[in-house]
């Protein structure tokens, strides 16, 4: 097998490296968690920290031993595994802006569009799925969600 096609190259070890960076910053934000001592001995921070910890721990051992990996995607795919990172970007952009509901509508539309949806499956399909999940959280599990500041004016 070819280095890149597979195998423990430097490709199989990329994702332990970004796992290792979600883990750092996950506890660098748990361990400015506020609290007040006489609350709890261990605080709120605690969880957080061990979950980081056990990150890090889980994604060192990844990057020493990786294991086999897929190949690099290329062409088409990598526009869309590019494509589907920046929809994701895009749509946390907008959820304080816009609104919960016009953010995962437009990434539930954008998905959708992905795997080749008509533009009106697209929209359904993000429509649908921004009621669905806006239902679950906001009534569900009362959940608050924002309407978004460009409507709110704050």
């Amino acid at each position: 097998m070819a280095r890149g096609e597979g195998g423990a190259g430097f490709a199989a070890r990329v994702p332990a490296l970004v796992l290792l960076a979600l883990a750092l910053a996950y506890g660098f934000e748990a361990s400015r968690i506020e609290y007040a001592f006489s609350s709890d001995p261990l605080g709120p921070r605690a969880f957080p920290l061990g979950l980081a910890g056990v990150l890090a721990l889980l994604a060192i051992a990844w990057f020493v031993r990786p294991g086999p990996a897929e190949p690099w995607p290329r062409g088409t795919l990598l526009l869309q595994v590019v494509g589907l990172v920046a929809l994701a970007f895009l749509a946390a952009w907008l959820f304080d802006r816009a609104g919960f509901l016009i953010a995962m509508g437009l990434f539930g539309a954008g998905v959708a569009s992905m795997f080749r949806a008509t533009p009106l499956q697209a929209i359904v399909t993000g429509v649908a799925q921004a009621l669905l999940w806006w239902l679950v959280f906001a009534k569900g599990l009362r959940i608050p969600l924002p309407v978004g500041s460009w409507f709110t004016g704050s």
